[in-house]
């Protein structure tokens, strides 16, 4: 018997439940072995974690759908807006992340500035990568 194919709302909740989980580590190794990051405890890692994950996952949405929107267009000044449109999303995206951070833990986490979030979302998204990786060759007979 063939298995069935995810649904997108398995997919959707694989994705954010194994990207907190990396988020989580990621913050706590930056909180104990850098001056990244900051926290009062680790409960507010997994707070923040969750903030982060959300707010990744909807840069990450933002990011497919300017994709789709302008893949099937024809002209370079498609491309180069297309480029320029992901770029801008995904680095003011960082000042959002940052902001929202702020906003909602106040003094209780603190990641120090631009570079500190994006080496730290960076981190995230390759080891995400690697682990979906991992994933599918393990899934290949």
């Amino acid at each position: 018997m063939k298995p069935k194919p995810f649904t997108k709302a398995q997919l959707a909740y694989q994705e954010l439940f194994i990207g907190t989980l990396i988020y989580i580590a990621v913050l706590g190794l930056f909180n104990d072995y850098t001056t990244i990051v900051s926290a009062k405890s680790f409960s507010t890692i997994i707070l923040a974690s969750i903030v982060l994950e959300l707010l990744t996952y909807l840069a990450f949405q933002l990011k497919s759908l300017i994709i789709v929107w302008l893949k099937h267009r024809e002209g370079t000044i498609y491309k180069i807006l297309m480029f320029f449109s992901v770029w801008l999303v995904m680095f003011v995206s960082k000042f959002v992340f940052i902001w929202v951070l702020d906003v909602i833990f106040g003094d209780y986490i603190n990641i120090n500035g631009f570079f500190g979030i994006l080496l730290i979302v960076a981190t995230v998204t390759i080891v995400h990568k690697l682990a979906y990786y991992i994933f599918h060759k393990l899934g290949k007979e």
